[in-house]
């Protein structure tokens, strides 16, 4: 099991009226997961759609541990092992949605990493992201589900439009706002000296990429990492709950 280094920090910004978003840091044995969460809805739906996806993960985790880390021990995929988790997730936050009118429509991105026996796994859905930083490169992990991220591929608009679209914040895909939910799953190589990002678009909807190099590429400690990369999300106007985690592969 690699020995791992974690921070986490949510700040409301200085926008929101209240904080949306959520993150969890899990640490037991051979078995480490990470996550943030980006919730969505009318009144406090989102704040309740974002901690009630990653407490039924916590769930999951503590009733599966053990079946989790004997899978990965005999080098079997975790693709159906995860896909059933965030399903679970979903089908809760969905349930809730469709029993409770105030919460209608609620849903919320989820970005995580799953460490485990030597292996990680990153699953993700919405429009938060994971970046890989190594040997002073940062490297895009996930894809935006988003309309505008779409559109790129599509070729209809570009990249430069991208950050003054008026559609910018449309999801394509988010967990809890439908029966089933459609997440990218897949297994990532990490090496030692590997430093892992997990944020929320108060992130990196407002930050460049090149300076959240130029911050999460210093030789500091993770906890003193995201205070500096909440700082500059909020030097730029903190217009956006900012959530995040880092990891060091150690």
């Amino acid at each position: 099991m690699k020995s791992l280094r974690a921070a986490g920090i949510t700040d409301r910004g200085k926008v929101r009226a209240n904080n949306e978003d959520r993150y969890l840091i899990i640490g037991k044995n051979s078995l480490q997961v990470f996550a943030v969460a980006d919730g969505m809805g009318g009144h406090a739906a989102g704040e309740v759609a974002s901690s009630m996806a990653l407490d039924a993960i916590q769930s999951y985790l503590n009733h599966y541990q053990k079946d989790i880390i004997a899978k990965a021990a005999e080098g079997e995929s975790l693709r159906t092992t995860l896909e059933e988790m965030l399903s679970a997730a979903n089908e809760k936050v969905f349930t809730a949605g469709k029993n409770k009118p105030e919460y209608s429509g609620m849903g919320t991105t989820l970005t995580l990493l799953l460490f485990v026996s030597d292996c990680c796994w990153l699953a993700h859905i919405g429009d938060s992201r994971a970046y890989l930083l190594r040997q002073n490169r940062l490297v895009l992990l996930t894809e935006d589900h988003t309309l505008v991220s779409q559109l790129v591929k599509n070729g209809q608009i570009s990249e430069e439009e991208c950050a003054d679209h008026p559609q910018r914040h449309i999801l394509t895909r988010a967990l809890g706002t439908d029966n089933e939910a459609i997440f990218d799953v897949l297994p990532l190589e990490i090496k030692p000296g590997d430093r892992l990002l997990l944020c929320t678009d108060g992130l990196h909807g407002f930050v460049a990429e090149e300076e959240i190099l130029a911050v999460a590429g210093q030789n500091k400690e993770p906890d003193d990492i995201v205070g500096d990369l909440v700082f500059l999300a909020n030097e730029k106007g903190g217009m956006d709950n900012i959530t995040i985690v880092l990891i060091d592969v150690v």
